[in-house]
């Protein structure tokens, strides 16, 4: 209904933007127009295929709602967002979210089947089906033929400008939607990550994953957060599901909150030592023998490290337990949202949020941004990187009228 309103002449320039659980922080659910919440009413589970393992949704349910539903089958949507306690799939789908775990599991677009998407003229795709199923001059087979026609003829250009990273970048995917090698176009791979500027992503088809047999995480402990940084491309080498770094003012954060008395004996802190930085690292997988091989690979490694406190290494904690594996990562999700709720003139400030770089540069750019900030504006960092998807946020702490100038 919206997109023929907006097809008409009087409404022409009235402007309609989607907005999901307003979690992105680029502003991308701001407009000077309409803003059509798909998280009120268009929040519904459609379809459940227990024996195929996929799911059909509409956009506007909150990922672990999604993940309520489809739990008693076995089964859970794997992309793992801090925000995914009011994240949409919508907005995943719009930035073609990925987070935690995505080693293994990859990013959205690499679990979704098939979107529904309304065109500003009310032309409806459904992005599994054949181009030639739409009608002639809408703007949903403008669209397709547009995109496939740019993707073909601009192959070379785009292979060298884009970059080569695991985690993709929010805007069209042009790299992987068009295969040259059989001449196939996948316009799901447009949809996921174009911010819903091309169209309202209404519903959703999406493949499952079966939630693992065997968890477990190690909590390796540092003396600084530097050596955190440093040390958490070794913890990818070792093939961990995920691993995020942690600085000392996120869990001070959580120290002071409630949330930390659910995990403070699993966090502990080391007789002697102080705890400026922490690795968080999680094996999973439907072979429990394989993941205790490769825990063990890993534990070895880290007491041998310990004898001599090589790599700023004081201490590790290991978890197996599911429910207290939630605590912990509830205790971290918590502590960044303490962060918008410091007491006093000082705030941190988003200064770099969901940077994506490629892995060798990171942990240059993160030290370097610190270091930066600290030095020529007097002020302090807080930073947290996800080496799975290298991705890096910082934020700087500075008074509000410094806030002006910066």
């Amino acid at each position: 209904m919206i997109g023929q309103l907006a097809n008409q002449d009087k409404f022409s320039n009235v402007t309609f933007s989607p907005r999901g659980g307003g979690t992105g922080t680029n502003g991308q659910s701001l407009t000077s127009g309409v803003v059509v919440d798909l998280s009120r009413h268009m929040n519904k589970v459609l379809e459940i295929n227990e024996d195929e393992g996929w799911v059909r949704v509409q956009t506007g349910i909150v990922k672990d709602a999604l993940n309520d539903a489809v739990r008693p089958f076995g089964y859970f949507f794997s992309p793992d967002l801090s925000t995914s306690n009011r994240a949409t799939l919508g907005g995943m789908v719009n930035t073609d979210a990925s987070g935690q775990g995505s080693l293994k599991y990859g990013k959205t677009s690499d679990h979704v089947l098939s979107l529904q998407a309304v065109f500003a003229d009310g032309s409806l795709l459904e992005s599994s089906e054949s181009v030639d199923v739409l009608n002639e001059g809408t703007f949903a087979k403008q669209a397709v033929e547009i995109a496939r026609q740019v993707c073909a003829s601009q192959q070379a250009l785009i292979n060298e400008k884009f970059p080569p990273l695991n985690r993709f970048l929010t805007g069209y995917d042009l790299k992987n939607a068009y295969q040259a090698d059989d001449d196939s176009f996948d316009f799901t791979r447009i949809l996921c990550g174009a911010e819903g500027s091309l169209a309202f992503i209404t519903e959703a088809k999406l493949n499952l994953t079966p939630i693992p047999k065997a968890r477990t995480l190690i909590n390796v402990k540092y003396n600084s957060f530097d050596s955190a940084l440093r040390n958490a491309p070794f913890m990818v080498e070792a093939n961990a599901l995920s691993v995020e770094t942690v600085d000392s003012r996120v869990l001070n954060f959580a120290k002071q909150d409630i949330v930390w008395h659910t995990v403070s004996d699993l966090i502990s802190d080391v007789p002697g030592k102080e705890m400026l930085g922490l690795n968080m690292v999680e094996y999973a997988g439907q072979d429990e023998e394989e993941v205790a091989q490769a825990v063990k690979a890993l534990t070895d490694s880290l007491d041998e490290k310990l004898k001599t406190e090589q790599d700023g290494i004081i201490g590790y904690q290991v978890t197996n337990d599911v429910g207290s594996i939630g605590r912990i990562y509830n205790m971290r999700k918590k502590a960044v949202g303490l962060l918008g709720a410091v007491k006093g003139s000082a705030k941190p400030i988003a200064f770099a949020e969901d940077t994506c770089v490629p892995p060798e540069t990171l942990l240059i750019l993160s030290l370097s941004s610190a270091h930066c900030l600290m030095v020529t504006n007097s002020i302090t960092a807080c930073l947290g990187t996800w080496m799975q998807v290298y991705c890096m946020c910082v934020r700087h702490w500075t008074c509000a009228i410094l806030n002006k100038n910066l």
